[in-house]
């Protein structure tokens, strides 16, 4: 059973981050953008457990690119803002 829970919010999850995904990469090519923001792939990473690989395969699908660097600098800010907390619980 808790296999069966953990394969459907692995399913929600991506149906969740497929769908961002789709709506983020319609207003970008609206936009005439082809680079998904680095804050765009962190989110999708952070916060909907969405792999970066996974977004860059998607974004290729598409013609478009991930901003690479802007992404790593997201992950950084995060960690960074993450062991401050830990500090501040001490």
């Amino acid at each position: 059973q808790t296999v069966q829970e953990e394969e459907e919010a692995f399913e929600r999850m991506l149906g969740a981050g497929i769908k961002f995904f789709n709506s983020l990469a319609a207003d970008m090519q609206a936009d005439g953008r082809t680079a998904v923001a680095g804050k765009d792939a962190f989110f999708l990473y952070d916060t909907m457990g969405f792999p970066l690989d996974l977004t860059q395969l998607m974004a290729e699908e598409k013609g478009m690119t991930v901003d690479g660097k802007a992404f790593e600098k997201e992950m950084q800010q995060q960690q960074q803002r993450s062991r401050e907390a830990a500090l501040e619980k001490k």
